[in-house]
């Protein structure tokens, strides 16, 4: 078995860098075939994929990175059935990982990537966001997309000075929480319309995110029933809270048990379309796309193979 592998050097401030150098290590030493290909800024993550994956011939993918290294890495995927692929999580998240129980030690990763054996399928959801000058973006997601709150976070995020620092340390996690309490009072709440299988529910929305697994925002447990080979998505919707109640909720979501109070709903379906009346910052898989008052997210049309 020939395994692509595509690392993202940069990834966790440097710390992908180095776990990939133990592991090319190990796979030398299990004389494993395997090739490299390094992302940068001219050459990225999606493009190495597509390239990779548009010969038409069957593509075994070995992913270094966090979950938004393996969220381009899925939107470069040009034929799903042609595609086996394992990854090795190394972002400052790992939601994925995390939802799927896949373990933290890469070799015991690489150990089973190198067995060749589709250990399971995982439905790989769509997000098709109406941007303000008129375009339609399409951008998969393997653990969420989310419009509002959770989205302002990812953008926090991204341009926060304290993430390459935590990340360093290994406490890149930390920067979510510390995000999220601050945008708790900043966040402002909109009017919408959430339709799901020909229902419409009128909102005062905080957030609404359509989760793919159960866990996003480094380990918050926002829909925890999520079933990623369901073929449905689990909307979790904040619905006209004050910010203090929502202060109050939001601890509740590491552990899943915010779904319990008044104002969160959960609701499941493979199609859905939120209309707001003021455009909100979008992510997918916590990369933060555009802002947007219309979004339509969808599941049950790609499907990712993958070898852990």
């Amino acid at each position: 078995m020939m395994l692509q592998a595509v690392v993202n050097p940069a990834g966790a401030s440097g710390r992908t860098l180095e776990i990939w150098k133990e592991a090319e290590a190990f796979l030398r030493r299990s004389h494993a075939a395997y090739e490299v290909h390094f992302s940068s800024p001219e050459h990225g993550i999606e493009e190495i994929v597509r390239e990779l994956t548009s010969s038409g011939e069957e593509t075994n993918l070995l992913i270094a990175g966090g979950d938004g290294t393996m969220n381009q890495a899925v939107n470069g995927i040009t034929d799903f059935e042609k595609v086996r692929l394992g990854f090795i999580p190394c972002g400052s998240g790992n939601d994925l990982a995390l939802s799927l129980g896949i373990p933290k030690d890469w070799k015991e990763n690489l150990e089973t990537v190198l067995q060749g054996k589709v250990h399971r399928t995982l439905d790989v959801g769509e997000a098709e966001i109406h941007t303000a000058d008129g375009r339609i973006l399409h951008r998969k997601f393997n653990i969420s997309s989310g419009l509002g709150f959770d989205a302002a976070i990812c953008q926090e995020v991204e341009v926060s000075s304290m993430k390459p620092m935590l990340n360093k340390i290994g406490l890149g996690k930390l920067v979510y929480i510390a995000v999220a309490l601050h945008l708790i009072f900043a966040t402002e709440k909109t009017a919408a319309r959430l339709i799901t299988d020909g229902r419409e529910k009128k909102m005062n929305l905080l957030f609404a995110v359509a989760m793919n697994q159960k866990y996003e925002g480094g380990g918050f447990k926002f829909a925890p029933d999520a079933d990623g080979t369901d073929g449905q998505l689990d909307i979790c919707a904040a619905d006209d809270l004050s910010q203090w109640d929502f202060f109050r909720i939001f601890p509740y979501a590491y552990s899943g048990k915010h779904v319990r109070f008044k104002g969160v709903s959960i609701h499941r379906t493979a199609d859905c379309e939120l209309i707001t009346e003021e455009a909100k910052w979008v992510h997918t898989d916590g990369e933060p796309v555009c802002e947007s008052a219309h979004i339509r997210w969808t599941s049950g049309r790609y499907h990712l193979q993958l070898l852990q």
